[in-house]
């Protein structure tokens, strides 16, 4: 793997040998590194190459803790909308500031992409699920698969003038039950809003939270392949 500077986007790449190309997005806070052992352990036989992009904000985490993050949010606010029982409308009332930069800058390096692969795989976690989302639904002839790792619906308005019709690719998406940071019910909301414009999403609920488990790991394989197991 090495670190190229794409677009404008900082990326780990792991160049593989089929022309099936996988570009995966971070969470908050997080950076491209948290996902990047993904591409030593699924696909081995496929051989696809691997794009871990990191998120394009700086994010301050803590006194000595930075990260990146693909739009600001304000973490008081998304606080208070949990403990008062509002987050069902936190994101998904408003396209969130930020968000638009972060299509755009991430648009531009998947036509890159395009041009070089047969195949683009798109996804993400937490927030980079989000973004992952809003620029397959803006731009579907980008994406041939889209993977949404706890993911939550946001801009609602904008998503239903985007997503007007069965989109041409299909989605994974899976969250934990008991997720503390984006609850289960903006994963929910999600599937009722894809379902409602024909789609048919392959939809994984655990009991846990905001996490990656290897049951997910394992389906996730499974939906890259185009296998179930």
């Amino acid at each position: 793997m090495k670190v190229e500077r794409i677009e404008d986007i900082d990326v780990i790449v792991k160049k593989g040998k089929s022309k099936i190309a996988i570009v995966i997005l971070h969470g908050y806070g997080a950076s491209y590194q948290d996902f990047a052992p993904f591409g030593e352990m699924l696909l081995q036989d496929v051989d696809p190459s691997w794009f871990f992009l990191n998120g394009i904000c700086p994010v301050t985490m803590g006194p000595y803790e930075t990260g990146r993050s693909w739009f600001p949010i304000d973490m008081m606010a998304l606080e208070k909308a949990l403990n008062n029982g509002t987050f069902s409308e936190f994101f998904k009332e408003h396209e969130p500031e930020g968000i638009e930069e972060a299509r755009g800058r991430v648009t531009n390096f998947l036509k890159v992409l395009r041009e070089k692969y047969d195949e683009v795989y798109l996804g993400g976690f937490s927030q980079g699920s989000m973004v992952s989302a809003d620029i397959a639904f803006h731009n579907p002839t980008l994406v041939d698969k889209l993977f949404l790792l706890s993911s939550t619906m946001v801009a609602k308005k904008q998503w239903e003038s985007a997503c007007t019709k069965q989109l041409p690719f299909p989605i994974f998406q899976s969250h934990g039950t008991n997720d503390p940071v984006l609850p289960i019910s903006g994963a929910r909301d999600l599937i009722d809003f894809l379902k409602r414009t024909e789609n048919e999403p392959e939809f994984i609920e655990f009991s846990g939270g905001h996490e990656v488990p290897p049951l997910v790991v394992r389906e996730l394989e499974n939906f890259l392949r185009g296998s179930k197991a």
